[in-house]
């Protein structure tokens, strides 16, 4: 082989690689496909695609619903707001080839958005990779960055005055948390609201008042818009006219 050629060669096994990192970071990781909600109106919907790595249990006026290292975990910690009522906690697990596109799980009206700044850094989340890799259940176990990573949480006030809450959080490598929506903002569930930048992690509250059953199980893979978490009681579908809001 001559030296062009050897050069040419050389020069293409470089660039195949690179061209498909950068096809991953400029289109696929940012890609947004077409989602149609389920006709049911009581499914509660997913807010994100990726793995289900628990559904919990918690208790109104609890402060507990996990244990870490020996210490409970109160889901203001991990949603920046207390259950006011009992419900269930679910988490999935975005990775980095999952659509990261978050969609809202209720019709409703925005009540809150907070946000928290990481303390002091965040953290990796390729334990919870791992563990749902090597299937090592909890998932969650180990997995501080539950505790520390920066976050944004909204709550979607339902017309009969349940609220569900969606909290967005980051990744080691998250350069930016999106939320396009703010308080007193009416939403449709399974209208898109914000994503996250690179692997990450989004969990949804769902109180008991719109859980009739629940839908989906830990290492289950999910998407936002579509599938769905829960089926409720009522009607989750419905868009509160704007007359209805205080």
């Amino acid at each position: 082989m001559s030296l062009a050629r050897w050069g040419v060669g050389a020069a293409a096994a470089t660039a195949a690689p690179f061209a498909l990192f950068v096809y991953w970071r400029t289109r696929f990781f940012f890609r947004d496909p077409h989602r149609v909600p389920p006709a049911d109106p009581r499914a509660v919907l997913a807010p994100a695609d990726g793995f289900v790595t628990y559904v919990k249990r918690v208790e109104a006026g609890s402060t507990a619903f996990a244990v870490k290292k020996g210490r409970t975990i109160a889901l203001d910690e991990i949603a920046g707001v207390a259950a006011a009522d009992s419900g269930y906690l679910i988490g999935i697990y975005m990775s980095e080839y999952s659509v990261h596109r978050n969609r809202i799980p209720i019709s409703g009206i925005v009540r809150m958005r907070r946000h928290r700044s990481a303390a002091p850094f965040n953290k990796s989340m390729a334990r919870v990779g791992a563990n749902l890799l090597t299937r090592r259940t909890p998932y969650d176990v180990g997995c501080d960055y539950l505790l520390t990573n920066e976050r944004l949480t909204v709550s979607i006030e339902h017309a009969c005055g349940a609220v569900v809450t969606v909290t967005q959080i980051a990744d080691l490598w998250v350069n930016r948390i999106v939320a396009h929506i703010v308080v007193g903002d009416t939403v449709e569930r399974g209208e898109q609201y914000g994503m996250i930048r690179f692997g990450s992690q989004c969990d949804v509250f769902v109180p008991d008042a719109l859980v009739e059953s629940i839908s989906i199980r830990p290492g289950q893979y999910v998407f936002a818009g579509e599938t769905v978490v829960a089926r409720s009681p009522i009607s989750v579908s419905d868009t509160p006219s704007r007359e209805k809001e205080r």
